[in-house]
This record gives C-alpha cells, structure tokens and sequence, in this order.
C-alpha cells in the first residue's frame, strides 16, 4: 500500500511515471493530477505512517525519501524546456516536503499544521500556475514577454512561482517555515538544511519561467484570451497565494 500510495505523490524512486503523464494530457488533467491525486496520496501516506509504532526506523526512512525527492525534482526542472514538464518535476520536489511534515507525525507539535499550511499553499499556487499555463502555452518560447503581452496574468505566474520557492511573505513561505521546524524538532536538522539549499535550486528554476516573461515578445505570437472560468480560477489562487501570507 505504502509503494501504492509513494507511486501516486511521484516520490523517488517511483517518480518516473510522472512527467511523461503530465506532459501527454491536457493541462487541466496535469493540474489535476498534481493537486487533487498528490494531496490525497500524501494524507492518505500520513494516515498510514501516523499509526505506526513510534519507536520504528520508518520516520528515517521518510527523510530520506523526502530528501532525494526534493533534491532530484528540483534538478531535473532546471534542464525542461516543457512548462507542463518543469511543473511535473515541481510537484514532485513539493512532494518531498509535505514528506518533511510527515516525517515527526506522531509526537510532534508542528507536523500536523506544516503539513495543513503547505497543502492549502499547494494547491492555490499551483492550481494558479497551470491555469496560466493554459492562457500561455506549454513551452518556454511561448511565455517570452507574455509578461508584457498579460501584465496582470503575468504577475499572477510570478506571485505563483515566488510562493513555490518559499519567498516571503507569500503563503507558500509560511507553510516552508513549519515544515522545517517540524524536521527540526524530530532531530533532523539535515534535512531542513537540505530544504532550504532546495529553495535556491527551486528559485533558479523557476527563473526560466520569469525571465522570458519580461523579455520583448516576438512578431506575430500572440496567446489565446483566456476564458472566463481560467480568469475566477486566477482571480481566487492569486489573492489566496498573495493575502495568505
């Protein structure tokens, strides 16, 4: 069930299936794979995990995962050219710290409203994120100066984007901040370190979203009006991404 459930929040090393599953549908059904289906699998993850005998070697072995799926998330979105892709390998990174929340379940004071915090974050932000995708388009070339073509939409990405890597005062922040001081209190200050150097790679990757945003948009390429049910969509995951904070 554990293998199960760790091969529907993409955790390594069953992560593979992920970014060609994403990428090969359409982008409302890769925005619900990566909300809906992950955020079910990781409660359900943390039900099973939270029962569990305390003294057991199981909360080691979570940090770990949580480790080499936040790490390998984060490297992997660094090389995409795909949106929809680097999105893929995001979501699997993020997975790796709602691990970092579960990782101190039982006895810990701060598990279980790190992992609440980070879920809300998680899914305005990346409900937000996938709903620009759409106005957009799926690949690099097509955000260069969308920016500028969709300020407003544009600024939105950015705010999205800002609050996956942790940047505050967004909400994402918050809930990053309890995370840690949940691994912190279960004694693996290694893995809050590993987290946090994870943000930066994160940042980074995201860049190779934001910068073309803001550059001149070629002749001739334009986006798609969005549609009035991408614009509540944005109209709610903004505010919340943003306010929340």
């Amino acid at each position: 069930m554990l293998i199960g459930l760790g091969y529907k929040a993409a955790l390594v090393p069953f992560q593979f299936w992920a970014p060609d599953a994403y990428d090969g549908a359409p982008v409302s059904v890769a925005a619900y794979l990566s909300v809906i289906t992950k955020v079910a699998a990781i409660f359900a993850f943390a039900q099973i995990l939270r029962d569990l005998p305390v003294g057991t070697s199981w909360p080691m072995v979570v940090a770990l995962i949580a480790a080499m799926t936040m790490t390998c998330g984060y490297l992997a979105a660094l090389v995409q050219s795909n949106e929809v892709r680097l999105l893929a390998y995001s979501s699997m990174a993020q997975a790796g710290y709602f691990m970092m929340g579960i990782v101190d379940l039982g006895p810990g004071l701060l598990a279980l409203p790190s992992v609440i915090v980070f879920s809300a974050a998680y899914v305005a932000m990346n409900l937000g994120a996938f709903a620009v995708i759409m106005v957009a388009g799926r690949s690099l070339d097509d955000f260069r100066g969308f920016g500028r073509a969709r300020p407003v939409i544009g600024v939105a990405m950015v705010v999205f984007l800002l609050s996956m890597t942790g940047i505050p005062p967004l909400f994402c922040f918050f809930g990053k901040v309890l995370l840690f001081g949940t691994a912190i209190e279960a004694g693996y200050l290694w893995l809050a370190v590993i987290g946090i150097l994870n943000s930066v790679l994160a940042l980074a990757a995201y860049l190779r979203i934001v910068v073309p945003m803001c550059q001149p948009r070629e002749s001739g390429q334009d986006s798609a009006a969005p549609a009035p049910p991408l614009m509540i969509v944005l109209g709610a995951t903004a505010p919340i991404t943003l306010l929340m904070g």
